[in-house]
């Protein structure tokens, strides 16, 4: 390892509005070594990458790059100095070849494309890193750990000096882990580039790395050589601090001893078996919890008829063998999407986007496909007060409310529907301010606990903030490669041992 940093950031700090998403890292990475960067969902891994790249400006701090003070504008400009970056989310032309998508954007030619020259150039890459993946098929046609690599060819077309991974495993099958993880090892060991390994696995970070950065709501909370750590120090410098959520009433319930309204087993789906192995009851707020790619939200999708299951299980005493969602909210269950933008219609009015799931009979006027104004005015203006929604008119826009206010909605109007027994709320307080969250904790727990415990339902969370299902759930089910790894009860609370549960894929003990 050299002893000057080829990049280092003294303060880095991003806000978005009120938000502080990085608050003043310091951190550097060396020619031929891996640092690796672990936290939480949302500790702000993937925003201090985009700051490296240009994609985010720096609000305050200093980048340093070969020792020259730098702020990128934009990728370009990064790229071009020799930062490249591989994303989270694929980022590939699945209908063109290997060749084309490692030189799209840059491909050979004068006046026209090369189709020679792009191969020759990514025959050269891929020589270079002493791979042997095809380049003359469509990369839809290739396997996920291979897709990866040709992602990683095409950061290599500008012969980065700094290559940022960000959670390259996560869509990588168990067999395809491994020999990834040496692949990128090679590239340390054989050429001068430094890589930053972003990843919520833990043992892949002890794998891999040279150093192990943690990052904890936005802070630099650890930083040392990975042969002075262990797995417990990590995991114990990942723990939230003093974050404060507004302190929500949980009555003591023996859940098991209520109605049960969902069961679940083995399921598959995505072509593969997961076990689940687990039960909602009426009155109860069951949290889902896990790290990236930990299947929480695909189990949600599968219940609600967005993926196609193979293996039933149990609503309401009914077994589901065949379903969409249009025929779960009959039967009384009702999902709340993890972004907001495929829940509302942004260009229309408040009236239209709370009556949009009531079309098929509650609000019909006479006549088929006839919508009776009056009636949609009238139900509107209950689910606005019952939710208390800030707005001006209910004729307004739904984009020109605040991000609280239209989950409000959602959440409201999915709760109106006669005879709901199970809501599903998918990351329901991403993106919006404390009071607001408090707010919707307040609800769910309003409908888990209704005096009326007829009027009770069922509340299925799914939330990557740990703390706040420590505040509002009765009990907390960890997820990990897709399956339910493990489950604690409110008695039973230990947020160290959950967030150990989620990183390490295993049942913790106690």
């Amino acid at each position: 390892m050299s002893s000057e940093a080829i990049l280092r950031f003294n303060g880095a700090t991003k806000r978005f509005g009120n938000f502080v998403a990085v608050d003043h890292v310091d951190f550097e990475v060396h020619n031929k070594e891996i640092v690796a960067i672990i936290g939480e969902n949302g500790a702000g891994k993937s925003t201090f990458c985009k700051m490296l790249t240009g994609v985010y400006s720096i609000d305050d701090g200093d980048m340093y790059f070969e020792g020259k003070k730098v702020a990128y504008k934009n990728t370009t400009e990064s790229m071009k100095a020799g930062i490249s970056m591989v994303y989270q989310e694929r980022n590939l032309v699945g209908m063109l070849t290997g060749a084309q998508n490692i030189c799209l954007g840059n491909e050979p030619g004068k006046g026209f494309i090369s189709e020679k020259e792009s191969y020759e150039k990514a025959l050269a890459i891929r020589d270079r890193l002493h791979l042997t993946i095809p380049l003359d098929v469509p990369v839809n046609e290739l396997g996920a750990g291979e897709q990866q690599l040709i992602e990683i060819m095409r950061a290599f077309y500008t012969n980065p000096k700094v290559l940022i991974l960000d959670e390259p495993t996560a869509s990588l099958g168990e067999g395809e882990i491994e020999p990834f993880l040496d692949f990128v090892k090679t590239i340390r060991n054989n050429m001068d580039i430094a890589v930053i390994f972003i990843s919520h696995k833990i043992e892949e970070l002890f794998a891999i790395s040279d150093r192990i950065v943690v990052l904890t709501d936005g802070k630099n909370t650890l930083t040392d050589y990975t042969e002075n750590l262990t797995q417990d120090k990590v995991i114990t410098a990942m723990l939230r601090t003093g974050k404060s959520y507004g302190k929500v009433e949980v009555p003591d319930k023996d859940v098991d001893s209520l109605p049960v309204i969902l069961e679940v087993g083995t399921a598959k789906y995505d072509g593969k078996d997961h076990q689940l192995n687990f039960k909602i009851h009426k009155g109860e707020v069951a949290g889902f919890y896990g790290l990236v790619g930990s299947g929480r939200t695909e189990c949600a999708e599968m219940l609600y008829g967005l993926r196609k299951a193979e293996k039933s299980y149990t609503f309401n005493g009914e077994t589901i063998t065949k379903n969409n969602s249009r025929a779960m909210i009959d039967r009384g269950m009702i999902m709340t999407p993890e972004k907001r933008a495929h829940g509302t219609f942004r260009a229309l009015s408040l009236i239209d986007n709370i009556c949009n799931l009531f079309l098929k009979e509650e609000l019909a006027g006479k006549g088929i496909g006839i919508v009776d104004n009056h009636k949609s005015r009238v139900f509107a203006d209950e689910v606005l007060k019952n939710n208390d929604v800030k707005y001006n008119s209910p004729q307004q826009a739904i984009s020109g409310l605040s991000g609280g206010n239209i989950q409000k909605i959602i959440i409201g109007r999915s709760i109106a529907i006669n005879k709901i027994s199970l809501l599903i709320l998918d990351e329901p307080t991403n993106g919006i301010d404390v009071g607001a969250k408090f707010e919707i904790y307040q609800k769910v727990r309003q409908l888990a606990d209704n005096e009326d415990q007829d009027s009770r339902i069922g509340v299925m969370f799914i939330s990557s903030e740990l703390d706040e299902l420590l505040n509002v759930c009765d009990r907390i089910y960890v997820f990990a490669g897709g399956d339910v790894i493990q489950y604690f009860d409110r008695g039973n609370f230990d947020k160290e041992k959950i967030l150990s549960a989620a990183i390490r894929g295993k049942k913790t003990d106690g």
